[in-house]
């Protein structure tokens, strides 16, 4: 039988990020499958009944509803790996339940669109099983992905090659920029396009434009130049310094490095 949660008086501020997180979760791959292993470290000021059970269930914006994992107690969490099949390392989330431990399994404390730790806080490339083979995933409160379709290993070459890395990056900020100006209203209480524009307001010096005109296509071209002109902290080089120009032959742009 499906357990049924109680909801009622739940506080959802279990924190996931930070230098003092209360939930990571690594995941990896191995021969087809993902793995994943939750590290929680509950603060002890919540005050939470230490014989409540704490779960974990995976999942993707794609669809695919995973099992949810008991890992333990407040008092005593398990850090255990569990293997998925159904899903990859570029799509899979989390959400964790604290559930009292009776039979009216109230949801004491929840945390939700748990990402996987050390994954970028700005822009992803992945992989799944889709219908196109380039697709965005541009979702309020979520950090943006670019997916390829499975199998091609596009987004292992692209993590790779400065060369496709400065085409595709090119084309994937401005479909971003794009999606936070013309849908505004339904971003506008998104921690992650707020980032966006901080970062970009500061790299084109002008502010973030309020509606999709010819201003703010011109103020995209200029934000892309500059994205991909600025030097990296720590290389010292930019995107467009790591491409290779037209003295390098077309078969050995893919792999080219400097």
């Amino acid at each position: 039988m499906r357990d049924i949660f109680n909801y009622t008086n739940r506080k959802d501020d279990i924190r996931k990020t930070g230098d003092n997180p209360e939930i990571k979760i690594s995941v990896k791959e191995k021969e087809g499958l993902t793995i994943y292993e939750p590290h929680i470290k509950l603060d002890k000021e919540r005050k939470l009944d230490p014989e409540a059970k704490i779960y974990i269930q995976a999942y993707s914006n794609s669809g695919f509803v995973g099992k949810p994992n008991n890992f333990g107690t407040v008092e005593q969490p398990q850090n255990r790996e569990i293997e998925e099949s159904e899903i990859g390392e570029d799509e899979i989330k989390f959400r964790l339940k604290i559930v009292s431990n009776d039979k009216f399994k109230t949801i004491l404390a929840s945390c939700y669109k748990i990402d996987p730790w050390g994954s970028s806080t700005f822009f992803k490339i992945g992989k799944r099983d889709q219908t196109g083979f380039i697709e965005y995933e541009i979702i309020p409160g979520e950090v943006p992905v670019l997916y390829f379709q499975r199998g091609y290993g596009v987004e292992r070459d692209v993590k790779e090659s400065p060369y496709l890395k400065g085409i595709i990056f090119s084309f994937a900020i401005r479909e971003i920029l794009q999606k936070y100006i013309i849908d505004k209203d339904e971003f506008s209480e998104c921690g992650i396009r707020k980032s966006w524009i901080k970062k970009f307001d500061s790299i084109c010096e002008d502010k973030f434009p309020e509606t999709y005109d010819e201003d703010a296509k011109k103020y995209i071209d200029i934000a892309l130049k500059n994205f991909t002109t600025k030097k990296n902290e720590k290389l010292s080089k930019s995107l467009m310094d790591l491409m290779p120009d037209s003295s390098i032959e077309l078969k050995d742009k893919l792999t080219f490095k400097k």
